[in-house]
């Protein structure tokens, strides 16, 4: 039986099985979507029926969009279970109930909550030299970030692990001008390396399988308005619903805490951007792909985007500008990322945010948005 009439199979079942419940609301501020969209949900249906399943489709009801039955999707129902590591729960003959938020720490130690030196930022180092493509276990700490389309899913934005429970992306990638308003960012995966095939292998060395983590809070910084062209203030992180399992292949990057690394602006250094290439409009790559760009000058980086009339400040960096060589090797969203300290531990210097078109064009260097800037907001947010 192909999608097509499957959809109209079970639409047909719970228009009949349910009735009609127009304007009811979802208990703590869980979305009333279409079935469909509650993709995991939708794909246990497919498969089949029973006397549990009907009873939770009844108490999550919530009324229909025209003729598609619509209910109160809960988090971990969200994606598709069929494809994620993570196994749900065993649904409830009660309402779904969300559990309260965690609060926030009020202790003023938020930095306990982010991995220390010894447990960020760290990679194996037999490494591919000297070529783009990434090895198989080379920055761990990257992410894709999944939405639900009305129709499908798909990668369209990266970020980075910064803890078990956060990423760490662009705020356009959140609620950007270009981000179309019926897509729902619902998953982060980690340990990727090949979007392509279900095992990643190299020669005899294999990845872990993939983390499919669902998101349960998106933060994008306050000041970010997705209408300014000049793109201040373009950060982002992304709560998981459940902590990363780390390994080899999910690993935490360092984020820059001490004094030093806060305000550094890294002028003269090389970076890498590492990622697949994903936007809000373009898919690149498969595999995960790294270049190397230096760090420019500020002020020269200013006085080129003034000619199109972008203001760049000083909580932004820029990067690149050599001709095939700039962030569009990198997810919108990701990182610029370097080493420091005698561990050599890898942070996160900036995040993707904009760029000349086409990308790579010589003199026009990438736009980041320097995190030393943002790393008390980005303690603010963090909470167990």
């Amino acid at each position: 039986m192909n999608n097509l009439c499957v959809t109209v199979v079970v639409c047909c079942f719970l228009t009949t099985l349910i009735p009609n419940a127009a304007g009811q609301r979802c208990n703590g501020g869980v979305e009333c979507i279409t079935l469909n969209e509650c993709t995991g949900l939708y794909n246990q249906l497919q498969r089949g029926t029973n006397a549990q399943l009907t009873r939770l489709l009844r108490s999550l009801h919530c009324g229909f969009q025209f003729d598609q039955p619509m209910i109160c999707c809960p988090p971990q129902f969200k994606y598709d279970t069929t494809t994620s590591s993570y196994d749900p729960p065993p649904m409830s003959d009660q309402p779904y109930r969300p559990r309260p938020s965690d609060q926030a720490s009020r202790n003023g130690n938020a930095e306990s909550l982010l991995p220390k030196g010894k447990e960020c930022g760290i990679q194996n180092n037999d490494r591919i030299v000297g070529g783009i493509g990434a090895d198989i276990d080379e920055h761990p700490w990257l992410a894709l970030i999944r939405y639900d389309k009305p129709m499908g899913s798909g990668f369209y934005c990266g970020g980075v692990l910064i803890s078990s429970r956060y990423v760490m992306t662009a705020a356009h990638c959140v609620k950007g001008q270009d981000l179309p308003t019926n897509w729902r960012l619902s998953q982060v995966r980690l340990g990727e390396w090949n979007t392509s095939s279900i095992n990643d292998c190299v020669m005899d060395d294999c990845a872990h399988p993939v983390q499919d983590v669902p998101v349960e809070e998106t933060i994008a910084h306050e000041d970010y308005n997705p209408q300014d062209s000049n793109q201040h203030h373009d950060i982002a992180l992304l709560r998981l619903a459940r902590p990363a399992k780390f390994s080899d292949f999910v690993q935490p990057i360092c984020l820059p805490v001490t004094p030093d690394t806060r305000n550094k602006r890294f002028e003269g250094y090389n970076m890498e951007v590492a990622g697949w290439g994903k936007t809000e409009t373009r898919s690149q790559s498969d595999v995960k792909l790294k270049v190397t760009v230096p760090v420019v000058n500020t002020n020269e980086c200013a006085s080129v985007y003034n000619r199109v009339e972008r203001q760049i400040i000083d909580k932004q960096l820029c990067a690149g500008g050599n001709a095939g060589q700039d962030s569009c090797r990198g997810d919108s969203g990701g990182a610029l990322m370097g080493r420091t300290g005698a561990a050599q531990n890898w942070f996160a210097v900036g995040v993707v945010s904009y760029g000349p078109s086409p990308c790579g064009t010589p003199g026009w260097p990438g736009v980041y948005t320097r995190v030393g800037a943002y790393t008390d907001w980005i303690l603010s947010k963090l909470r167990p």
